[in-house]
């Protein structure tokens, strides 16, 4: 009797065994679904000979593809290799002439600033990055209202320190120092802004015309 115990338990692992083996096998395997493309369902416009800049989607067969702040893709059909095309030297803080049109655009990254002229004239990749300390003055109609504080002589003589902004791009976020903390994460401009007193300083960071990358609320306390 004292070897039934063993033999039993032999018995269930060998049955267990052979009854996977008569069990087809099957492996699985994670099959990732393609990630479904942001940009098929937006409205596209072609610019044909009409200016305009937005964030760089694309460049295949000769056409340019760039999402204007409002989310709208701006289309430039038969870009020329002749172009009159330059990017932007950070280190040197210049725009500087690239060697082919179409070469310079394909190693472009997706939601770098470009800008396209009248006539498709020039081209300009990237842009200077600015930063604008201001405090606030209203947000309206998803529109900010600041007074600039480190404003140039020449931007003030011509425009005055008064900055009016247009209506942001859903995405550019809004950081936030309370009581002199680090900045933290609160939302996105358009849904937070509304929100925030006048007077309070603000610092908004930019890198081409009218392209907003980023907006900071309160100063943190130095280190």
């Amino acid at each position: 009797m004292r070897f039934i115990k063993p033999v039993l338990i032999s018995f269930v692992v060998t049955s267990a065994f052979a009854i996977s083996m008569l069990v087809p096998s099957r492996t699985l395997v994670a099959v990732q679904a393609p990630a479904p493309d942001k940009f098929s369902q937006k409205e596209t416009v072609d610019q044909k000979e009409k200016p305009g800049f937005g964030r760089f989607v694309s460049f295949k067969d000769d056409t340019l593809t760039l999402e204007s702040n409002s989310g709208t893709l701006l289309v430039w059909n038969k870009i020329a290799e002749n172009n009159n095309t330059v990017k932007f030297d950070a280190k040197a803080n210049e725009y500087k002439p690239v060697e082919g049109t179409a070469a310079a655009l394909k190693q472009v990254q997706a939601g770098t600033y470009v800008m396209v002229g009248n006539g498709r004239s020039y081209i300009r990749i990237g842009a200077r990055k600015d930063v604008v300390v201001s405090s606030f003055v209203s947000f309206k109609d998803n529109r900010l209202v600041a007074l600039g504080k480190n404003l140039p002589e020449e931007f003030l003589k011509r425009y005055g320190s008064t900055l009016p902004y247009n209506k942001f791009r859903d995405d550019v976020p809004v950081h936030e120092s309370v009581d002199g903390g680090e900045y933290k994460l609160i939302g996105t401009a358009n849904q937070v802004l509304g929100s925030v007193k006048e007077g309070t300083v603000l610092t908004i960071h930019g890198e081409g015309d009218d392209n907003i990358t980023l907006i900071q609320i309160g100063v943190p306390k130095s280190k």
